[in-house]
């Protein structure tokens, strides 16, 4: 049993705490109803509701005049903040997206977008994302992505040409041991229950020339487009 005057005061909290989150859900700019923390983002001084609508109005596109400029060299007048992300172009940005081996940079990014980019394949999918890292001037020439995602293009070109026999499914593809310069990587099907898994072994080498296919293929298909 709670005393009346404690549980009145979570009565209070609870209320209270809806109607936060009610209130974080509505544009600050045109005052419409979003969906939760949807329109949420990150400012120098907290955070702020604004619909993609509004966001386009309050803050400017990103030209990409910042291509091929080091990260280390950026000064204080270039404010990512005064732009929109260069992935999702929704939110207000929140930082300078860089690539870590080259040192150039990408783009500015929101911070939901900048989480996102650690999620492996998710974020390889997802339309653009590539073209984004590809903005370092040190990748494009190279015909490379950063190192933390090529075994995640291997992992997704294994998807794409590997089957179970002559199944058709497309089966799933796991990390697996890494020594001495090979990957070994299991692929499983769904639909062979007793002989499902498999190993396919791929070679540093071998998976430099799988990521660097992959980079000559979207920069291909982006020029195309």
């Amino acid at each position: 049993m709670l005393p009346r005057v404690y549980a009145d005061m979570l009565d209070r909290w609870q209320e209270r705490d809806r109607t936060l989150a009610e209130q974080a859900q509505i544009c600050t700019g045109c005052q419409r109803q979003g969906g939760r923390c949807a329109w949420r983002t990150t400012t120098a001084s907290g955070y702020v509701t604004l619909c993609p609508a509004c966001s386009g109005e309050a803050f400017q596109a990103y030209k990409g005049h910042l291509q091929g400029v080091a990260y280390s060299s950026l000064r204080r007048t270039h404010r990512a903040d005064d732009y929109l992300c260069c992935l999702c172009r929704e939110s207000r940005a929140f930082i300078w997206d860089h690539c870590h081996e080259h040192g150039f940079v990408r783009g500015p990014v929101c911070s939901s977008c900048n989480t996102f980019e650690g999620k492996g394949v998710a974020f390889l999918r997802r339309e653009g994302s590539v073209q984004h890292l590809l903005e370092c001037r040190g990748c494009r020439k190279a015909r490379t992505l950063p190192r933390r995602f090529h075994l995640d293009v291997v992992l997704d070109h294994l998807e794409d040409v590997e089957r179970h026999g002559r199944c058709r499914r497309r089966p799933h593809a796991y990390r697996g041991e890494y020594a001495h310069g090979v990957h070994h990587i299991t692929l499983y099907c769904h639909a062979h229950a007793s002989t499902s898994k498999w190993t396919k072994v791929v070679t540093v080498a071998e998976a430099a020339g799988i990521v660097r296919a992959f980079v000559e293929s979207t920069l291909s298909s982006a020029s195309v487009s």
